[in-house]
């Protein structure tokens, strides 16, 4: 059991059934911006575009979501977090009807960009929001349920996508996920949950946070992270084909089965982060992590595979620990503030940047060295985690209140 703790008589806590609702709607909100992807070969057929027009289509949906998290700070203040995660799945449903319904491809183009604002404004409320739900010893483990929505996501998004292309079409599937958005809003606006307000950017309240220490290093641990996961997962499946022989099938059927097992190492995480401090499990786990990546670039055949199925195994317990982080060095009022601030950059570094390392090195004949040097720059997170100045339990204590 998870939620059992040292001195509590092992009872789930009662925001675990808002927590379930709030991870059901972050599914809705990561499928909703993946989705696109099987989805390409029949939207390009269908509209008459080219791959790189298409392709496109991410990058649309990408400045969307950073604009929309950099300003969700304004929202939150005004509407508070419930009404801005359900303006966030509203707006969300209302884009992927619109989406579903038309064909004209600028209408296309700004139905993606404001589905990537409608997004956006969903995570810092809800980390906020669950932080609320809980005691701070139940953090790591409330993230990583939370965490569960995305690896979930990945693994259904190419069945969900078949399904549609062989018996309907994507326009019905985007139709479909409208009304799940819009179902689920009824079940939020009736629950009991993120009244309270979120802290709008301003000079006083973002120099708060940008003259410590702190917030650099979660900013490029958060980069880091975001690399391990997202960033290594875009470029993998070209490799496995360029360099390694695979068809375009077996690549992605390979990757995809390689997250299923995510579901339960999430929930891992969150718990290893309770019991020996977030700060100490994300510097092992990126030490671990960068290890791996690294021989993605010097392995073939079944140990390839292995490493395949190993990189993200690891990978996604960073992300319970690393919100618990965020949410330790923040007070309830600016979390919201501190979490709009980190992650958009650090996307831009791990799901941006990096990728575009690695295909620049793929280039030049170096798309073994450039997985190498991932795996080196993800190693380093170790560094970064000790210098953070946040306490860590003492599992050899059996105080619950040790440090």
């Amino acid at each position: 059991m998870i939620w059992k703790n040292k001195g509590t008589s092992g009872k789930i806590p009662k925001g675990v059934g808002k927590l379930i609702l709030l991870a059901f709607i972050f599914y809705l909100n990561f499928l909703s911006r993946i989705i696109l992807a099987p989805l390409l070969p029949q939207i390009k057929t269908d509209l008459n575009l080219s791959t790189g027009r298409v392709s496109g289509f991410f990058l649309f949906l990408s400045v969307g979501y950073f604009a929309a998290q950099l300003v969700s700070g304004f929202v939150s203040e005004r509407l508070g977090h419930k009404k801005t995660i359900l303006l966030s799945v509203s707006l969300c449903g209302l884009f992927l009807g619109i989406l579903g319904l038309t064909r004209h491809i600028a209408l296309i183009i700004s139905a993606i960009v404001c589905i990537g604002l409608a997004t956006g404004l969903y995570l810092p409320s809800a980390i906020a929001t669950i932080t609320t739900l809980f005691d701070k010893d139940f953090w790591g483990r409330a993230m990583s349920v939370h965490e569960l929505a995305p690896n979930l996501a990945f693994i259904s998004a190419p069945v969900i996508a078949s399904f549609f292309m062989t018996r309907y079409n994507w326009h019905v599937l985007m139709i479909v996920m409208a009304m799940c958005c819009l179902a689920v809003c009824i079940v939020l606006v009736k629950t009991n949950m993120g009244y309270h307000t979120g802290t709008a950017p301003s000079i006083t309240a973002c120099s708060k946070f940008l003259k410590k220490k702190e917030f650099w290093l979660m900013l490029f641990l958060f980069g880091l992270g975001i690399t391990s996961t997202i960033g290594i997962y875009n470029m993998l499946p070209i490799y496995l084909v360029s360099e390694h022989g695979y068809t375009e099938l077996s690549a992605n059927y390979l990757v995809s089965l390689s997250r299923v097992s995510t579901l339960a190492t999430a929930l891992l995480g969150g718990l290893l982060s309770d019991m020996f401090g977030p700060r100490r499990v994300m510097g092992w786990v990126l030490l671990f992590t960068g290890a791996v990546t690294f021989f993605l670039g010097i392995t073939q055949g079944i140990i390839l595979k292995l490493v395949v199925f190993a990189q993200p195994l690891l990978a996604v317990c960073f992300f319970p620990a690393a919100f618990s982080c965020l949410s330790a060095i923040s007070n309830e009022k600016d979390r919201n503030l501190l979490i709009s601030m980190i992650i958009p950059f650090a996307f831009v570094m791990g799901a941006g940047a990096m990728p575009t390392i690695i295909g620049w090195m793929a280039d030049y004949g170096m798309f073994e060295q450039g997985f190498m040097i991932a795996g080196a720059f993800l190693a380093s997170g170790i560094l970064l985690s000790r210098m953070l100045p946040i306490p860590e339990p003492n599992v050899f204590c059996t105080s619950k209140h040790a440090d």
